[in-house]
Order: structure tokens, then C-alpha cells, then sequence
């Protein structure tokens, strides 16, 4: 069984605080940032099997989060949340190969459906993800 790691970042101190409770309360080790910049430095410490990100946040968003992610190569999972959809993000953001997106405000249940399903599958999903995205990038430059 993989190791439950759930790395948070928002800038928002109240979801950042809900989140690591509840996911702490149900044998998660939940390490949290308030900003992109600081989830980055974590994430060679703290090794998540799964992060949880806000798009939108000063210094870096969640998106250049996911960005410095796919040129690192790193297959860990990324849910990104937000307060409202923009399809230029988000297009963005499956060519990065995120897992899933969550709006605000999220239910409880179904965001632990998501970070369960990252946990077993999203490792296999951000790789075949990316093949598909290199796959795709060579046929638009050819």
C-alpha cells in the first residue's frame, strides 16, 4: 500500500487548516503551504504521494506549480482547486498533465473520493498523461 502524503497548498489559511484536520484525522501525514513557492521547497522534503493546490495565488499559482512539476518529471498527482473556471487554465493545465480539478466550494466526500483515486491510480495517469501530451506536442511541430 502506498504511503498516504497529502501536501496542501492555498493561500487561504481556513481550507488549508480544514483540509490537513480531516485528512489527518483519517491516517494521512498532511503537510501544508500558503503559497506555490513554498509547496515547491516542500515537496523534496516532505515527498507527497498526492498534492492538493489552489490555481490562484500570489507568487506563483498553482498552474506554474503544476508547470515546474512536469519539467521536473515529477509523476506525483495534482488536484488543483479554484474558485471558478477558466478554460484557458484549465486546458493548460491537462497539457501539464494535472489529475483533476475541484471547484470551490468542494464537498467533503468527493474530495477524498479524488485524493483516494490519485493515490492509487494517479501516479500511472500523470505518466500516460504525459506520453500523450509529448505525443501531441510532436504532431502540431510536424
Amino acid at each position: 500500500m502506498k504511503e498516504k502524503k497529502l501536501l496542501v497548498i492555498d493561500d487561504e489559511p481556513v481550507i488549508v487548516e480544514a483540509i490537513k484536520e480531516i485528512f489527518e484525522s483519517t491516517s494521512w501525514v498532511v503537510c501544508s503551504a500558503h503559497s506555490g513557492v513554498e509547496g515547491l521547497k516542500m515537496i523534496s522534503s516532505f515527498n507527497p504521494s498526492v498534492i492538493v493546490s489552489d490555481i490562484n495565488m500570489p507568487e506563483m499559482s498553482g498552474l506554474a506549480l503544476l508547470a515546474h512539476l512536469d519539467a521536473l518529471g515529477s509523476v506525483t498527482p495534482v488536484i488543483l482547486l479554484s474558485g471558478y473556471r477558466d478554460m484557458n487554465t484549465m486546458q493548460k493545465a491537462w497539457e501539464y498533465s494535472v489529475f483533476d480539478f475541484l471547484d470551490k466550494p468542494f464537498e467533503i466526500d468527493h474530495l477524498f473520493n479524488v485524493v483516494d483515486s490519485a493515490l492509487e491510480y494517479g501516479e500511472d495517469y500523470v505518466t500516460t498523461a504525459r506520453l500523450r501530451n509529448t505525443r501531441i506536442k510532436r504532431n502540431r511541430a510536424s
